[in-house]
Formats: structure tokens, C-alpha cells, sequence
């Protein structure tokens, strides 16, 4: 699984052939709605700037929303945003605020054959509802370069979900943890297993894992655990996932009470199939002559 991410050029030129809708693959989102503006000869990094705000219809706004709609006006050298639901309004912070938008630098947005420069980027507060933008800029790279993007199998995964309140098998919970990691360890050192088993405490550390500033269960009064096992077939991943959970539901720990079940389980049954897994495997720059000829395009009459 590779796929390329096109910029506005092949949409110019599919614009050129004049088709009643363009249906593509992998883009930079912008590109979607710069495209036409570029064609007809507007600023490029205002186009792509309006086009970075539109992809993302109302969450430039406040309250903000990803299902409500947004409207942009581009000039010669500005673009103005504004919601179309009356319940919504833009500021120039909420417009401002959108540049970190998954991203690490509100100021430099890398995209195919150059980056968006917002170092000079000026909002104003045209009306209670509106805002101007003015300022972006568009910088060409040296050479025009494509992302690629790839994924691969690395097996199957099943999971299963459980919630822990006991007060001392919270306290312990690093050290059954890993009592049940060892233990699924020993059960199946004979096999020729390829495994990976996780356990994501929610109430810990289970959103951020190792960049957790503070995975404390102080003052915690439950924990959700997913159990998660991945491996090379469905069939083993489900081995191993069931025998974590039942070793863990089972588990003796110091301090223990009760032996009817440490868990308790949402769902029956308790285990779930996720399926194939991928992770990324490719994330690179492919520099190209032509921004178009890497995606071909296809004229079809119904």
C-alpha cells in the first residue's frame, strides 16, 4: 500500500479537460479548494492558506465544529472567512489558533513543492463574524517534491476491554502487568510465536504511554485496561489475548482479597477481533520534474 500526495497541479490540469466533477485519490487537502483560484491566476499561498482553513470546514470558528460549513472569499491580496451558521463566529484567534492544526510550527506548513510562510501573516476582525487575512505566502522549494506514504501487515490484532475499582489491585497494577506479560511469556515458550502484548491503562498512562508526564494511579479511584494482543494469524492472536485475560483476571497479587475475578468486563463476549494491522512504512519525499505525471488522469462518459 504506497500512495503519493498530489498538490493542485493535477487538478489544474484535469480543470484544463473541463469534466463536470474530478474524482481523486491521495491530495494535500488544500490543494482541493486552491486549485481553481490558482488556475484563474490567484495568489498561491493565500489560496492554499483559505484552502488549509476550508478542508476543515467550521473549525476555525467558535464554538467550532468539523460538520458545520464555512465560507471563503478570496482577493487579490487577502481572504476573508466566515461561518454560515449564524450560531458560529470567526476571531482572530480562532482563525489564528487553526494554524497549529496538526502542526508543530504555526508559522512554516510544508506541502508539495514548497511550503506556506505565515510569518507575516496578519488577521484582522472585520466583523463580529468575519475575519481578514492577508499576508501568506507561498515558497517554491528548490526542486518539487512529492510525499509518499506507505503502510505494510504486521499480522492480526485481537483486544479485550476491562475495568479494575479495587483500590489495592490498583495500586498494584505495574507489577501484575508485567506478572501477566511473564506469564504469557513462560505458557508459550515453546511455540514459535511473533507476538506483541500490551496492556493500555486508561486512568494512567493509556492516551499518551511513555510521553505520559505524569503515569501516576494516585487518587485514582478505577482504571480501564485494553488488553491488546497482536501476532502473525487471527487464530494466535486470539491465544494470546484470551490467555492475558484470563491470567489476568485470575491473577494473585499482593494484597488481594477476593478471588471471584479482578476484572470487570463491559461486553460478552469479552474478546474482539480487530483485525489486519498496518504501520507506517514508508514516509518520504520523492523529488519529481513534472508535479502531474506521477497521477494520471482518466476522461470517462456515463
Amino acid at each position: 500500500h504506497l500512495v503519493g500526495q498530489m498538490g493542485s497541479e493535477p487538478f489544474i490540469r484535469a480543470l484544463d479537460m473541463a469534466p463536470d466533477v474530478i474524482l481523486a485519490g491521495r491530495s494535500y487537502d488544500p490543494s482541493v479548494f486552491a486549485c481553481l483560484a490558482i488556475r484563474q491566476g490567484y495568489d498561491r499561498g493565500l489560496a492554499l492558506h483559505l484552502g488549509k482553513i476550508l478542508e476543515c470546514a467550521a473549525i476555525c470558528a467558535t464554538p467550532g465544529s468539523g460538520s458545520d460549513c464555512m465560507f471563503g472569499y478570496l482577493g487579490e491580496n487577502y481572504f476573508r472567512v466566515e461561518p454560515l451558521n449564524p450560531a458560529r463566529s470567526c476571531t482572530t484567534l480562532s482563525v489564528a489558533a487553526h494554524t497549529l492544526y496538526e502542526k508543530t510550527n504555526p508559522y512554516i506548513l510544508p506541502g508539495p513543492g514548497g511550503h506556506l510562510d505565515l510569518t507575516d501573516c496578519h488577521f484582522e476582525q472585520e466583523t463580529d463574524r468575519i475575519v481578514r487575512v492577508s499576508g501568506s505566502r507561498f515558497i517554491p522549494s528548490p526542486r518539487y517534491a512529492i510525499k509518499l506514504e506507505g503502510a505494510r501487515p504486521i499480522g492480526f490484532r485481537t483486544i479485550s476491554i476491562a475495568g479494575v475499582r479495587d483500590p489495592v489491585m490498583i495500586s498494584e497494577i505495574d507489577g501484575i502487568t508485567k506478572g501477566v506479560e511473564e506469564r504469557v511469556a513462560d505458557n508459550f515458550r515453546d511455540r514459535s510465536w511473533d507476538y506483541h502484548l500490551r496492556f493500555n491503562v486508561y486512568g494512567r498512562d493509556g492516551v499518551m504511554a511513555d510521553l505520559e508526564p505524569t503515569p501516576s494511579t494516585s487518587g485514582v479511584h478505577e482504571l480501564g485496561i485494553v488488553i491488546e494482543a497482536t501476532a502473525e494469524t487471527q487464530e494466535q492472536a486470539d491465544t494470546i489475548c484470551a490467555f492475558a485475560r484470563s491470567t489476568m483476571l485470575h491473577y494473585g497479587y499482593t494484597g488481594r482479597r477476593a478471588t471471584a475475578g479482578n476484572l470487570a468486563f463491559p461486553y460478552s463476549p469479552s474478546d474482539c477481533h480487530i483485525g489486519a494491522v498496518y504501520v507506517f512504512s514508508v514516509y518520504h519525499l520523492l523529488a519529481v520534474d513534472d508535479p502531474a505525471a506521477h497521477f494520471p488522469i482518466e476522461i470517462v462518459e456515463l
